[in-house]
């Protein structure tokens, strides 16, 4: 019976039907309510942790932007810009090359504190259901 509920409970996940909205499916007694409720707290942590593993690729991502730029910034000097500059605008090299390198650490600086921002708690659903499960615990005691 657990390894059903758990793969509908993943199902009932998916498609945002929770553990609470449907009623039928709860079971007569607490030696199927544990099995249940473990399976479905897991669908609900395998859920949550697809949406941080995306979270933190999207983060790698920006990292591997911010060394490519910062790669290319001194390729890009080294290549010519600098010539150009020193060209153009008559100034001495190592003027135009600093120049140069420090637009480029802008957009590096900038991608990472992208990276860096904060973002949505991890697991909301796995904290509230946890929290529920305490409280449901605990009402034994309290009566």
């Amino acid at each position: 019976m657990s390894a059903d509920y758990g793969k509908s409970a993943m199902n009932d996940l998916e498609e945002g039907v929770t553990p609470d909205s449907e009623r039928s499916r709860l079971p007569d007694n607490w030696k199927q309510a544990i099995p249940c409720l473990v399976s479905s707290r897991i669908a609900i942590i395998q859920a949550e942790s697809k949406q941080a593993v995306s979270s933190v690729f999207g983060k790698v991502v920006l990292l591997i932007v911010a060394a490519f730029f910062l790669i290319i910034a001194w390729l890009l000097i080294a290549a010519g810009i600098v010539g150009v500059i020193v060209l153009t605008y008559s100034w001495q090299w190592y003027q135009a090359a600093f120049a140069v390198a420090g637009g480029h650490i802008f957009v590096a600086v900038i991608a990472l504190l992208l990276s860096r921002s904060k973002s949505a708690d991890s697991f909301p659903i796995t904290r509230s259901e946890f929290e529920k499960d305490r409280e449901w615990l605990n009402q034994p005691k309290k009566q």
